[in-house]
């Protein structure tokens, strides 16, 4: 047996395994340890706005997309209809953490691999341009979920409703002048992403994102499939399961049909590219869709560049109202499925007449993506005339993923 433990530079702990007969490799599995979180118990008996901050602590880099999934899931039961000054600050607050787990993932995690080096301080000493692009692109993200979260690190201002309060036009002013300072930083990097040598290396993704609206989505939409299929929010759980295998402390998932898929950027890029901007879908149209999991820093420099223009449009047109909305409080069921920076992120609550949780659901992203990537790497091995523990960390870091997320469940079997 051969290990990498823990992989390196990505969220959490966990290992991949490589069983060799004779110097052949025979299988290989990631191996999730990192200790079950056990949110969804937590959970239960709290009040909704207590759930919301709650779950952000389920990830440092995405507590937006826990939020706004979990936000999504009450209003749907208590039938509450924010309204649209309140709707584009959410997706302004949304754009601001794609924008800072991008950055962080391009930059700090992802591409040193495209050096050949070991880490982005050894990077950073070859190319500290790109690295301090990297991290000026992170601090605007940052102070767009600032700005309307009240802090960037699991946000305090999001209720049932709206928010707590709204920020005054000064301090929107101020964001807009920062995001207007790395624009042009953020267009740069695509093109730079754009020269990267890429492996030849293709995958035939089933590719599943939100979609099904008229832009390109973040919490808007149905769940779309490469395959042409479309599926109502609310019928997730009718389409899809999960499942668990014994090396892992995360649960992995797949259609009910028995197919796997993929969510993430490339996902949202190629179900939904024909909304991006004109010029940035002309950047990209030609190599759509991507199938290439080595360029899904492609996709999120993409997205970067979209969300930083989408949040200033939206900003640009800002104005104070009332800061939430009211309503009354009943018992109910409901799910709430929004775009997080790794891909679509499923909440499912079932609240009391007092609106204390009773049941609660979480599907990450990450939980998602993991036979994707086993899958990637055994085809890798046999297209790769390369030592596997040099080319498997860098086929599991293609994904982003968050191991910390996607442990917070574990079901106990006993043996007879």
């Amino acid at each position: 047996m051969k290990e990498i433990n823990p992989i390196s530079r990505v969220e959490g702990l966990g290992k991949i395994v490589v069983k060799e007969i004779n110097g052949k490799v025979e299988d290989l599995w990631l191996e999730i340890y990192e200790a079950p979180r056990f949110f969804e118990a937590l959970l239960k008996g709290k009040g909704m706005n207590q759930v919301l901050d709650m779950v952000s602590r389920i990830c440092g880099l995405c507590p937006v997309a826990y939020q706004m999934s979990a936000v999504e899931a009450f209003e749907n039961i208590l039938k509450v209809q924010v309204p649209e000054h309140i709707k584009s600050l959410r997706r302004v607050l949304y754009c601001g953490e794609w924008i800072s787990s991008h950055s962080a993932h391009m930059f700090l995690l992802h591409l040193p691999d495209f050096f050949n080096l070991p880490s982005a301080f050894v990077l950073a000493k070859e190319r500290k341009d790109l690295l301090n692009m990297g991290l000026r692109i992170r601090e605007v993200g940052n102070r767009i979920i600032e700005l309307i979260g009240g802090r960037h690190i699991h946000p305090i201002n999001i209720k049932v409703g709206g928010f707590y309060s709204l920020p005054s036009w000064k301090k929107v002013e101020n964001v807009l002048r920062l995001i207007e300072g790395v624009m042009s930083l953020a267009e740069e990097f695509l093109d730079f992403t754009l020269s990267l040598d890429f492996p030849d290396f293709e995958r035939d993704y089933l590719f599943v994102s939100l979609g099904g609206w008229e832009g390109y989505p973040i919490m808007e939409g149905k769940i779309v499939l490469s395959d042409g299929s479309v599926i109502e929010k609310e019928y997730y759980e009718e389409y899809f399961e999960e499942f668990q295998k014994p090396t892992s402390t995360a649960m992995y998932s797949k259609l009910k049909d028995g197919r796997h898929y993929l969510v993430g950027a490339i996902a949202r890029l190629n179900n939904n590219y024909r909304f991006l901007p004109k010029d940035i879908r002309e950047k990209v149209e030609g190599m759509l869709p991507i199938k290439n999991p080595f360029k899904s820093i492609i996709a999120r420099a993409v997205e970067t560049v979209y969300a930083l223009r989408e949040a200033k449009k939206l900003l640009e047109k800002y104005e104070e109202g009332k800061p939430y909305v009211d309503y009354e409080l009943k018992e109910g069921e409901g799910v709430g499925i929004t775009e997080a920076p790794r891909g679509i992120l499923f909440h499912r609550y079932r609240i009391d007449r007092n609106g204390k949780v009773e049941f609660a659901k979480i599907v990450p992203p990450t939980s998602q993506n993991q036979f994707a990537m086993e899958e990637d790497l055994k085809a890798g091995l046999k297209v790769f005339n390369q030592e596997i523990l040099d080319l498997a960390e860098k086929m599991v870091r293609n994904h982003d993923p968050c191991i910390s997320c996607a442990s917070h469940f574990l079901k106990l079997v006993k043996a007879p």
